[in-house]
């Protein structure tokens, strides 16, 4: 890429305090000689010297934001960022659950979406794997851009013939090309979110399903349970025991009376036999008792009938009595009937009783039967349920997690970028800006090797002891790369050697004119004391 005329150049040597600073030319050129010069120690010999732009591309990322792309490729993005859910895969699970327990599939979700079923991998360039690969060449990170954006409001437009340019890695189209995939994948990253958010719906909605069916199956088995204990409670209780008792016991008193009545009855029946036997002892007797017709007959006649008489009722006495004996033992009998009534009585009375609570105790025992069933079943069922709802809410902790993750993964990236209030610069959708250094190639004879110094804009300070000062260590750690990649990369090394050869300035026969022109200004600004000049003069001889 050939570049000429005027370009935006950052400025090289600027105040820390924002105060204007006019270090250019040949005092720019003795500073920087100085501070690449000034550790330098014996058999050291500078073989290059020389201005160097580095290209930077500045051009549109998301929304009123710009991008940063370095043209040496030395940035990039280098990463990984989260795929979204395999949502194919689960809605298969989801819809084939026949061979499947509810809390099994969920746990086999719970293993896709962390990703560590059999068929994960880590990382890929598809969907399937849990991340992909980021790889964004050129892209300057985060904290060399807060560096830029400390002097990007300094940026001058001006010549750049006294300059050699990097050769740059990146062109224009290649840089849109950039740009382009830069905000693809910030959109991708925030798609992932919003496939991760509908992720907890489509599951939910699978879910909410079971959920509804379970709670339906627990109203239904609670009013199936209710009402068999109920019918269970009704068929007996205490109440009913009482109840029950108190009517049987009325029936047994009223039968023990009527048992009772009978046996008087039966006795009255023993009295009337008596009666009879007296009766015909009466009877019989009657005669003997009316005087008035036994006072007619003659004395010697009647005394036999009269002590026949007293021989008959003497007779009949005896059996009466013998006939009362056996009346009183059956009394005696019948009497004990009566006490045989009342043990009967109890007996019924306590057979009843124990019938009545014999069923009272199988109604209990029913009772508990139907109740520890009860919570048996609805334990199984709130138990799945309990356990489905905690799955769930995994799931959904997992799966906001994972959407957050997007977000902040496409917030970092945005992050990647300056928004487009920090200069007029911003107001071009592209634009080349050039970063002025100094590179010097020096050989080390004692160990017959040549290595690169390099010096990046910087602060200058008013005391000439500690005169120069990097803007931030995002620049420290530039130098250490650029240098480390100078060593072990051909390609850089050609860039930055070839690009110091082409205007080599110790090729410049008015060098050391122009670094005393330079030594003077820099004495005029009070920048420079004796020991500073003692050195540059002396490393001018190192010069080859």
């Amino acid at each position: 890429m050939t570049v000429h005329g005027n370009q935006y150049l950052l400025p090289f040597f600027i105040r820390k305090d924002s105060r204007p600073l006019s270090i250019q030319g040949n005092d720019e050129l003795s500073l920087a000689f100085y501070l690449l010069t000034k550790d330098l120690g014996k058999n050291k010999k500078i073989i290059s010297f020389s201005r160097l732009l580095w290209p930077i591309l500045s051009i549109q990322g998301v929304i009123s934001t710009h991008v940063m792309l370095d043209g040496l490729n030395i940035f990039n993005n280098k990463g990984r960022y989260s795929n979204p859910p395999r949502q194919p895969l689960i809605g298969h699970i989801l819809r084939n659950i026949e061979n499947r327990t509810k809390i099994g599939l969920l746990k086999t979700i719970i293993d896709i979406l962390t990703y560590k079923d059999k068929e994960a991998e880590e990382i890929g360039e598809g969907e399937e794997s849990e991340f992909h690969t980021l790889k964004i060449d050129g892209l300057i990170n985060p904290v060399f851009l807060q560096s830029l954006i400390k002097i990007i409001p300094l940026i001058e437009y001006k010549p750049i013939s006294d300059y050699t340019v990097l050769d740059s890695s990146i062109s224009t189209e290649i840089a849109l090309n950039i740009s382009e995939e830069y905000r693809h994948i910030i959109n991708t990253m925030k798609g992932n979110a919003l496939r991760w958010k509908n992720q907890i719906e489509l599951i939910n909605k699978e879910v909410s399903k079971w959920l509804i069916d379970l709670n339906v199956q627990l109203k239904d088995m609670n009013s199936r349970y209710s009402s068999q204990i109920i019918k269970t409670s009704s068929s007996i209780d205490t109440l009913q025991v009482d109840e029950k008792t108190k009517i049987e016991q009325d029936k047994i008193d009223q039968w023990s009376v009527n048992e009772k009545k009978k046996i008087i009855e039966n006795i009255t029946t023993l009295f009337k036999t008596s009666e009879r036997h007296l009766e015909e002892i009466i009877n019989k007797n009657k005669f003997f008792t009316s005087g008035d017709s036994l006072k007619s007959r003659v004395f010697k006649d009647i005394i036999p009938r009269f002590e026949n008489q007293f021989l008959y009722l003497k007779d009949e006495g005896k059996k009466f009595l013998n006939s009362l004996e056996n009346l009183n033992q059956k009394f005696n009998e019948m009497k004990e009937r009566g006490v045989h009534i009342d043990i009967e009585a109890r007996q019924k009375l306590e057979q009843i009783k124990d019938s009545l609570s014999l069923k009272l105790k199988d109604r209990n025992k029913q009772l508990s039967e139907v109740e520890s069933e009860k919570e048996a079943q609805i334990s199984e069922l709130d138990n799945l349920k309990s356990q489905i709802e905690d799955l769930m809410a995994n799931i959904k902790r997992t799966i906001k997690n994972k959407r957050n993750t997007c977000l902040q993964e496409a917030q970092k990236l945005t992050e990647w970028s300056l928004n487009d209030n920090q200069s007029d610069l911003f107001s071009r959708p592209i634009q080349w800006i050039y970063m002025p250094i100094y590179a010097m190639f020096i050989e080390d004879e004692d160990k017959m090797e040549e290595y690169m110094n390099i010096i990046f804009p910087g602060y200058i300070l008013n005391d000439p002891d500690a005169i120069y000062e990097n803007i931030s260590d995002a620049f420290i750690s530039l130098k250490n790369i650029v240098n480390e990649r100078v060593e072990t990369n051909m390609a850089m090394r050609s860039n930055f050697e070839f690009s110091c050869e082409r205007k080599n300035i110790i090729k410049d026969p008015n060098l050391k004119k122009r670094v005393q022109l330079g030594i003077s200004k820099l004495r005029e600004k009070m920048l420079l004391n004796d020991n500073i000049e003692r050195i540059i003069r002396e490393n001018l001889n190192l010069i080859s």
